[in-house]
């Protein structure tokens, strides 16, 4: 007998009725494709939106305050789909009351909530995993299973740009206007460290400051330097207010046995009017091949990518599948709060050295020893 799981949700969507609201999506994914999972509660602050969710959902129960969702509803799982913001406190309400969660990225918005989040989980006796699909991409995946078998080497040197003018989300979620686009690191480093052993430990990092609109306060870009223990080095470009007409994500892996890449795609003016993304490798133990190798490998998963409404191609799926059999085995976390926190905290480590002039700054963890 499938063991039911209670699901509810913080943050259902500024305008879900449009489609702009990820706690939306993301809910109605689960209830209507996973057997024994239950919409039990929704908790959302703006009164349209949760008259949306009533109307979506007519059985569960509606809150406009977490609080009184937690003491009123008993449930299972929470899914975090709020302004990247207020993820962490969420998250540690829940865990205090052993609700495993799925939190939205980043995992946090300061080191004080890492540390806060960091015990709740270790007293907790559920799990919390980081909502992060981009680990989850399955040229990703291909890469990790070439390092396993040996092909790929080790990483020395990275690549990432993570390119998306966000204006048109600024009415929908005005917390994206003046937000440094360097916090938002985690679609990239996600991936990243998952090629990298080490935890990234020292950063520096610039800031443009506001070109583009003439702002204060805002970020057209910028961009960071990091740097392992054993001297690891991986750069990261981020940029949500520019007029870049590629594709948002890019990776560029140099190994000590050859290099991979994921490129952007391109919008041109040929008759395809699109140039896709490609995966490419080349390595120096495959006999015969002297060049780049294409990969027949994208960012969809597949396997689910065929389903209709899966969100990116499958990945979403994939990343509710992944917790949903976690969740009714009691652990282990697919991506874990640890795992989380190592592609979150350098990001807010990179915002304080860009406010100090690019100043090299230490990266701690609340595993680091000082």
């Amino acid at each position: 007998m499938t063991k039911e799981i209670r699901l509810g949700v913080v943050g259902y969507g500024s305008n879900p009725e449009k489609n702009i609201g990820r706690g939306a999506g993301l809910l109605k994914l689960a209830a209507n494709n996973f057997e024994g999972v239950t919409a039990a509660a929704i908790c959302e602050v703006t009164p349209h939106s949760l008259d949306i969710a009533r109307r979506d959902f007519p059985d569960a129960g509606h809150f406009a305050d977490f609080d009184a969702m937690l003491e009123e509803v008993p449930l299972d799982a929470l899914l975090i789909e709020t302004p990247s913001y207020l993820h962490a406190g969420f998250a540690v309400k829940a865990l205090e009351r052993n609700i495993h969660v799925l939190s939205d990225i980043p995992c946090v918005h300061s080191v004080e909530e890492a540390h806060a989040l960091w015990a709740a989980q270790q007293k907790s006796q559920a799990f919390y995993m980081t909502g992060a699909n981009a680990n989850l991409a399955g040229f990703i995946d291909t890469a990790v299973d070439l390092k396993k078998r040996g092909l790929f080497g080790e990483a020395y040197y990275i690549e990432a740009a993570y390119i998306h003018d966000c204006r048109s989300l600024w009415k929908d979620t005005p917390w994206r206007a003046n937000m440094e686009p360097i916090r938002y690191c985690t679609h990239s480093l996600g991936p990243v460290l998952r090629l990298i052993d080490e935890d990234l430990e020292w950063v520096s990092c610039f800031d443009t400051g506001s070109h583009v609109n003439r702002q204060e306060g805002q970020h057209d870009a910028m961009a960071a330097l990091f740097r392992t223990k054993k001297n690891v080095v991986v750069r990261l470009l981020t940029s949500f207010i520019n007029n870049y007409r590629g594709g948002h994500h890019s990776y560029r892996f140099f190994t000590t046995k050859g290099c991979f890449e994921r490129t952007p795609s391109y919008r041109t003016f040929r008759k395809d009017q699109m140039e896709g993304p490609r995966t490419l490798f080349y390595s120096t133990d495959l006999y015969g091949y002297n060049n780049w190798m294409e990969l027949p490998t994208d960012d969809t998963r597949p396997e689910f990518a065929a389903q209709k409404n899966l969100g990116h191609g499958g990945i979403d799926y994939y990343m509710w599948k992944l917790f949903i059999e976690a969740v009714r085995a009691g652990g282990p976390s697919p991506i874990s709060l640890r795992e989380g926190l190592r592609m979150t905290l350098p990001g807010i480590y990179a915002a304080e050295s860009a406010c100090k002039g690019g100043e090299l700054t230490r990266i701690i963890y609340p595993w680091s020893r000082t």
